[in-house]
């Protein structure tokens, strides 16, 4: 769990040199989160709405009303 969190520090340090070297490494590595997180977070959401719709029963209101 250290090692994770020594990695993820210095991570973001290695980043955080790349970005501030030129306007142009910015760009390129603000388009390349927005290429993960874009993506992730939609998988995320379909996920989710998935297992919400797998959990909740079909109807949540009344019976439907009888004919005849």
């Amino acid at each position: 769990m250290v090692s994770i969190l020594e990695n993820l520090t210095q991570m973001v340090d290695l980043f955080g040199n790349v970005a501030t070297s030129g306007p142009l490494s910015a760009v390129l590595v603000a388009m390349g989160a927005l290429l993960v997180i874009g993506p992730s977070a939609l998988l995320g959401y379909l996920a989710a709405g998935a297992f919400v719709d797998l959990v909740m029963p079909d109807s949540l209101g009344r019976s439907p009303p009888q004919q005849g």
